[in-house]
């Protein structure tokens, strides 16, 4: 490879480093442009999608990893910010996920990507993460997503978590793919098809919700 050419490639891959770990500090969702927001819509109640769209946000965490039967495996951050501080509460959430259903008929032993995200927001008396995950792969952002967003709390050095209803809590995320799923794969079926089977919220940024 010529040396300009090498210097191009070089400087293209850092530009694009760069734009990839830009700050999201003090911005909202809907500037993003990298989050799935019809994803986020069905995991959490419609009043409090409404406030974390207007709220800025502190900083974003995101893990790549691949469902191998319902969990997640081969975990890797591609994007940090805060100085790497909310990465092990990334990576634990990642190996705590279960996700159902995405099997097709045609290649039921694929094991597809998915992103993790941990949204960081200041609130009036400590910080709030919301995490929340959505296949990676194309039309991933147009499944149909069942269960609810984990939600967790730092308030004096202890996280504490605010737990989703009784019917979702602890059951994961099941997903639907059109008529590809297998039925059976659903082992989260019996979820509510809404939004409404959601997590209750702290106040963000000095609202009640």
């Amino acid at each position: 490879m010529k040396p300009f050419t090498a210097l191009v490639v070089l400087l293209a891959f850092v530009v694009s480093a760069f734009a990839v770990q830009t700050s999201v500090k003090g911005r909202k969702l809907t500037e993003l442009k990298v989050i799935p927001t019809r994803v986020l819509e069905r995991s959490i109640s419609p009043k409090f999608y409404k406030s974390l769209v207007v709220s800025p946000l502190e900083g974003m965490i995101t893990v790549r990893a691949n469902v191998s039967g319902t969990r997640l495996s081969g975990a890797r951050i591609i994007r940090s910010d805060l100085k790497g501080l909310f990465d092990p509460l990334a990576f634990q959430l990642a190996k705590e996920a279960q996700v159902a259903g995405n099997f097709s008929v045609e290649d039921p032993n694929t094991r597809p990507s998915v992103l993790l995200h941990l949204l960081v927001y200041q609130i009036a008396d400590g910080t709030m993460v919301l995490s929340f995950l959505h296949f990676d792969g194309p039309g991933g952002d147009q499944m149909q997503y069942y269960g609810c967003a984990r939600l967790l709390v730092l308030k004096n050095d202890k996280w504490t978590e605010i737990k989703g209803p009784e019917s979702l809590d602890g059951k994961g995320i099941a997903v639907r793919q059109g008529v590809k799923n297998s039925p059976s794969s659903l082992k989260t079926e019996g979820l509510p098809k809404g939004a409404e089977a959601t997590n209750t919220s702290p106040s963000l940024g000095g609202r009640g919700y």
